[in-house]
């Protein structure tokens, strides 16, 4: 049975979810400066991806899960990157998660983002909190620790849609997973996102230098970590 622990972080309404981005924002922002700085001086060597045999993303958009409510008003396939990246860690590492089950915890335990009505009061959630990574996994502040995880583990993503797609006009961030390093020294990322037709589709190569500019944060996982939440 999946435990997530519930997340401690839940504003009332509008106004206090206000004061939490803005805390949110000002530490993300300086990951990010953090890894612009680092990335200038740091040489990017080739790291064998993460991925066993037959392993890939549950697709967000072409699969059972698609239309499965997450949320009151919204799916997985809208909104359901944050929980897909979690699951592929799990079963990386070696743990089958049910992910219906997986995606009513989540919610339960109040890591939705959240919207409004009229006068201010939380009616749903939309995406998902990153305290819900927080909570589950190791956070990791630079591009050293991230280096240096990635050779033993699965690194949940949380990357700017501008950066990643390459399109300014992709507005948002969305959680993919870094699985590797290639000899070209291209970022390895696994994206259900992506996944249409052939589950080879979720699997993205993409300057790692250019990329990590867009990340907002980064977490790795471990199986004594991950075995505290199916018990």
């Amino acid at each position: 049975m999946l435990k997530i622990p519930r997340n401690c972080i839940c504003p009332k309404n509008q106004k206090e979810r206000m004061k939490l981005d803005e805390k949110e924002n000002y530490e993300m922002d300086l990951f990010q400066e953090k890894m612009k700085s680092d990335l200038e001086k740091i040489k990017i060597h080739a790291i064998k991806p993460i991925v066993p045999k037959g392993i890939f993303p549950i697709s967000q958009k072409n699969s059972a899960f698609s239309d499965l409510p997450y949320g009151k008003i919204s799916t997985v396939s809208n909104a359901g990157c944050g929980p897909l990246a979690m699951e592929y860690a799990f079963r990386v590492n070696g743990f089958n998660v049910d992910f219906e089950e997986l995606i009513n915890e989540v919610s339960k335990k109040e890591y939705r983002g959240y919207i409004y009505d009229e006068a201010g009061n939380i009616t749903d959630g939309c995406g998902t909190e990153y305290s819900l990574f927080d909570n589950t996994a190791e956070r990791l502040y630079d591009v050293y620790q991230i280096l240096k995880k990635l050779q033993e583990s699965v690194i949940t993503i949380l990357i700017q849609n501008s950066v990643y797609n390459r399109d300014k006009n992709k507005k948002g961030n969305h959680f993919i997973s870094l699985i590797g390093i290639d000899e070209e020294q291209n970022g390895i990322f696994m994206d259900g996102n992506l996944i249409i037709e052939n589950t080879k589709q979720a699997m993205v190569r993409k300057t790692f230098k250019e990329m990590a500019l867009g990340f907002r944060g980064a977490w790795a996982w471990n199986r004594k970590e991950i075995e505290k939440y199916l018990n």
